[in-house]
């Protein structure tokens, strides 16, 4: 078995660190800590050496996670969610994972979905798959901050989870789990603002998101007004063949009875 004894010295270093920088920490904050007693050189070895014994994390290059229960050598107690925003600050939590935050989905999730307006990118992080997507600026909206277990997480507006999962996923499941919400939480919704994000997006979404909305008896002519005298057409998914005149759009109704 692995030994796993953290010197005096060191724990004293690590409760440190926490105190000083909280439980995520970059190898620079843990050179500030260390530095008292340890070189450079001997800085970069025992970080390592926590590294391999557990009570360091290894989160991408340069950035850990302080292990404080060695009987897991994990960090259960640290939310994906944290990690995500801490991987990229310029990022919020969309998707399901929004849905979750906000009571709407209640499936586990092993991969966590973000937004952000940099490079898109993926982490396998222990159980866990933390995927970033890149939009536009001009589409990097509609979240807010909320308090997580160790600080604050960007957390996608229900409103906002449901018009990027129409931007990034044209699959079957995905029109399935959207209508699925839109018409067991149609009281939670604020439709006026997400009519009002979805101008913002291209046409594709803006159909989709009419199309949905007639269905749920929500008045859609602001923005009927932006397709009306456009001659394309959008798809669901790549399988629709029903059409749908008024938005010009192919769509499966298996998917939305």
């Amino acid at each position: 078995m692995k030994n796993t004894i953290l010197s005096k010295n060191d724990a004293n270093l690590l409760e440190e660190a926490i105190v000083h920088y909280g439980r995520i920490v970059s190898f620079e904050q843990l050179k500030q800590v260390f530095r008292k007693d340890y070189s450079v050189q001997e800085i970069k070895n025992r970080v390592s050496l926590l590294a391999k014994l557990g009570w360091l994390v290894r989160i991408k290059k340069g950035l850990y996670v302080v292990i404080t229960d060695i009987s897991t050598l994990a960090f259960n107690d640290i939310s994906a969610n944290t990690i995500a925003q801490t991987l990229n600050k310029d990022s919020y939590i969309s998707f399901e994972n929004a849905l979750q935050y906000h009571g709407m989905f209640d499936q586990m999730l092993v991969t966590i979905d973000s937004v952000t307006f940099k490079r898109a990118r993926k982490y396998k992080i222990q159980n866990a798959e933390i995927r970033f997507f890149k939009v536009k600026k001009e589409l990097y909206f509609g979240f807010s901050s909320q308090r997580s277990d160790i600080g604050l997480v960007n957390i996608a507006s229900k409103e906002k989870a449901m018009l990027d999962m129409l931007y990034f996923r044209s699959n079957a499941y995905n029109v399935s789990l959207i209508w699925e919400k839109l018409s067991e939480y149609k009281r939670d919704f604020d439709f006026d603002l997400m009519k009002e994000h979805a101008k913002k997006f291209n046409l594709s979404v803006i159909r989709q998101v009419g199309f949905f909305l007639d269905r749920l008896n929500i008045d859609t002519e602001d923005l009927h007004k932006l397709i009306a005298r456009k001659n394309n057409y959008g798809k669901m998914t790549k399988e629709c063949t029903d059409f749908d005149a008024k938005w010009r759009l192919y769509f499966d109704h298996k998917l939305i009875d």
